[in-house]
């Protein structure tokens, strides 16, 4: 299925397609795109799931989906519950807007994202 369309079905289903993190990077440079990862705003996995059955789910502290070798993470939040960089929970809601999972990235990077339909950037404040 095109990324596009996939957009298209997110966004009428109230929801929002981003490419993010080293896409973006890559993308900035003009080095060619292997590695897409997506984020979702404004749908639910349960409505994700509905809305994509075939998809394949991936990741065991969150799930991500894959269709057709992209792979597509909800936005989310993660909070830190104890010492080093394994010790936190992870929140995914629909409320969730992308800056706020941006923020949590861990370099600049990575903290960016395009809207698919509109090709508009964002970033963590």
């Amino acid at each position: 299925m095109d990324i596009q369309k996939i957009a298209q079905i997110i966004k009428q289903n109230g929801g929002n397609l981003y490419l993010v993190g080293g896409a973006i990077r890559d993308e900035l440079i003009g080095k060619k795109l292997y590695d897409k990862d997506y984020c979702v705003t404004g749908i639910s996995k349960e409505n994700f799931k509905k809305l994509f059955p075939k998809a394949k789910i991936l990741g065991k502290s969150f799930e991500v989906f894959e269709i057709e070798h992209n792979q597509f993470a909800l936005a989310r939040k993660e909070i830190k519950k104890g010492i080093g960089h394994k010790e936190f929970e992870i929140q995914t809601s629909e409320d969730i807007t992308i800056e706020e999972d941006l923020a949590r990235r861990d370099i600049t990077i990575n903290a960016i994202a395009k809207n698919v339909l509109t090709r508009r950037n964002n970033r963590s404040v």
